[in-house]
């Protein structure tokens, strides 16, 4: 039987998210330059569309290409800027294939370091967001909010204590695992499980996440390891940039139980764009499997479950349609056709995830 697509007003009433809502003063306060002369570039340009995860930073701080610049990566600032980005998150991963063991913490910390730098240099158009109120004052200045995450509990090398050097360093978000399981969780690519989920140790280190307020991300996180680590946690967490497993079935992607218990955690998934995540033939992913999937999610279990979660530049190649950064008003733009009102689509772009943010740091604990 084929499904049936819900009238757009139909879930008008969830505009307002799970709890704390969002202000008008979070909008935009100046556009970009260009003229906006449709309905989709009015709600693209004042939502404030954010990125859970992207690559881009490993390019700056090791001299492969200056982001503040145009280059021929996914993200730079003149891209972002284009694309209407007003919340990147960027991630910090110290790769086991190229850094030592015992190297990871002085890694985190200077590449935590170089973002600092970058937004210093940047101060007109970048700032550092430690807190959702510092991210609302970011956004009423027009600014970009910079949120830093770390990719992989490996970084901490079963040494808690880092968390909170890291905390003070800036970072925000942890995802759990890379592709690698470590020593707090089991990795979805890896088929040993090593830990059988969640390590006792990952217990805690969840728990101090939720006191400091840390954003904790279940991307790549083995299936056991992601039931252990919601059922841990005291605030929401994210699939920073993970799929819709029922459309494209591969290990990172998220199954229709995982969907719905992370609605129940009152969580978020972004939305990857990663094409061998989307469609069985990569070369043939294109945006519109990127409204399908997140189509797929707001029918089944509402518009508050979805967001964006590029993980640009952490792939080669271009999708179709959303090639790079400057790209995503035209993921607006489909949503739209497709029937959604603009306060939902809004929702999508950014307002769950400073939501979710607001409920994270009211779970926290001063230390």
């Amino acid at each position: 039987m084929k499904r049936q697509r819900q009238a757009p007003g139909r879930w008008k009433g969830h505009a307002t998210g799970h709890g704390s809502g969002i202000s008008k003063g979070l909008l935009v306060k100046t556009k970009p330059e260009i003229a906006i002369s449709n309905r989709f570039q009015t709600v693209h340009f004042q939502s404030p569309v954010t990125d859970l995860h992207c690559d881009s930073i490993l390019d700056h701080i090791t001299g492969k290409r200056d982001i503040t610049r145009q280059t021929g990566g996914h993200i730079d600032l003149p891209k972002l800027i284009a694309g209407g980005v007003r919340v990147q998150v960027f991630a910090i991963f110290p790769d086991p294939k190229k850094i030592k063991p015992g190297e990871y913490e002085r890694f985190v910390l200077g590449a935590a370091k170089a973002i600092h730098k970058l937004c210093q240099q940047q101060q007109e158009r970048l700032a550092l967001a430690r807190s959702p109120q510092g991210l609302k004052r970011i956004l009423n200045q027009g600014k970009i909010g910079v949120i830093i995450g770390v990719e992989g509990g490996h970084a901490l090398e079963g040494d808690l204590s880092r968390i909170y050097r890291f905390w003070r360093a800036g970072v925000r978000v942890l995802t759990v695992t890379w592709c690698n399981s470590n020593e707090l969780a089991d990795a979805s690519w890896d088929r040993s499980q090593p830990n059988n989920g969640l390590s006792a140790l990952g217990k805690k280190a969840i728990q101090v996440l939720n006191r400091l307020g840390m954003v904790v991300d279940v991307s790549h996180a083995a299936e056991r390891s992601f039931y252990q680590i919601l059922k841990v946690s005291s605030a929401p967490v994210i699939a920073s940039h993970s799929g819709v497993y029922a459309l494209r079935r591969h290990n990172r992607n998220l199954k229709n139980q995982q969907l719905l218990s992370l609605k129940e955690n009152k969580g978020l998934m972004g939305q990857v764009f990663l094409p061998a995540f989307l469609n069985s033939e990569p070369s043939k992913a294109s945006i519109a499997d990127v409204l399908r999937s997140i189509d797929y999610v707001v029918q089944r279990y509402g518009p508050e479950l979805v967001g964006l979660g590029s993980d640009f530049d952490g792939f080669n190649g271009r999708l179709k349609g959303l090639e790079d950064a400057s790209k995503l008003p035209a993921l607006t733009s489909g949503l739209l056709k497709l029937g959604y009102p603009a306060a939902g689509v809004r929702l999508i772009l950014g307002e769950n995830f400073l939501n979710l943010w607001e409920r994270v740091w009211s779970e926290r604990r001063k230390f």
